[in-house]
This record gives C-alpha cells, structure tokens and sequence, in this order.
C-alpha cells in the first residue's frame, strides 16, 4: 500500500514538474508582451510622444476608445492623445490585470487599467479595459490596434496601482 501512495505521490509530481517545463516557454514568449503594454502606458503617462512613436505601428495603427475611431499614429498623436495629454495634470495611467496570448508574430493581451487626471475643467478618476493587438517586428513587439473603455471609479474598484 505505501508502495502504491509513493507512486501515486511521485506521477503527481512528476507530472506537475512536465507542466512547468511547458509552460515556462509560453511564459518567456509572453513577458515581452507584458513589457511592450507596460511601456505604452508608461510613455502616455510620461507623455513621451517621441517613445509612443516608436511603441505604436506607424498608419497601421488603428484605436478605439468608447465609440470614437483613430486611424494611424499622426491622426491618434495629433487630434487625441497629444492634446489630451497637453490638457492633463497629475497624471496617472497604469495597467493592471495583463493577460498576454501569443501567436507566432501577433500577440494580444487584454488588461485593466486605472486612469487619475486633472483637467482646467474636471478631474477624471476611471477604471476601464482594453485589448491591445501587437506585432512583432525583429525583436519588439508593436501596438497595432487597441481598444479601451472605462467608467468612473467605483468604491469597490482597486485602488490606482504603484
């Protein structure tokens, strides 16, 4: 009997350890993924035009946030995050929640985010969700697509993440 529970006890492990070996180059296909998402987020937030330019795919680009369109990174720069991120104050963007999917040479990752501004009108305070559709181009990973939508933060909402 103690034979049997050992053997048993050992294929569980045994299998676990197969597992991760699997897993462990998905996981190093995704981590690029992950850091292409953060980087975008953290150029917006820095309002570094000049890294967003090299982070997004040029006029492939297309962006959708609520129901309004962009097409190409002149149109997004020039009529909606340039001015947006000139109206801003105080802030912050940053994802959360990131779930990278890796396939060949596009990826997708769908994310949470959180949103805290100051504008001469308002302060904007807005959790929402977005996917991004990646590329991959020699050894980075670009944005050609992303959609967002978010709504005002609730109470239960998770705090702005560091």
């Amino acid at each position: 009997m103690r034979f049997i529970l050992f053997a048993s006890c050992m294929s569980l492990i045994v299998s676990g350890l197969r597992a991760d070996a699997q897993q462990a180059p998905a996981r190093a296909q995704e981590a690029p993924v992950v850091a292409a998402v953060m980087q975008l987020f953290a150029a917006a937030e820095r309002r570094d035009l000049a890294a967003l330019d090299t982070l997004y795919a040029g006029e492939e680009l297309t962006v959708i946030e609520g129901t309004g369109i962009n097409r190409g990174w002149r149109d997004y720069r020039d009529r909606h995050i340039g001015p947006e991120l000139e109206a801003f104050s105080n802030f912050k963007y940053r994802p959360f929640e990131i779930e990278p999917h890796v396939h060949g040479d596009f990826a997708y990752a769908i994310f949470r985010y959180a949103l805290q501004a100051t504008t001469a009108e308002r302060t904007i305070d807005v959790v929402g969700r977005g996917t991004a559709i990646l590329e991959r181009k020699g050894s980075r990973w670009i944005v050609r697509h992303t959609q967002t939508s978010s709504r005002p933060r609730r109470e239960t909402d998770p705090p702005m993440p560091q």
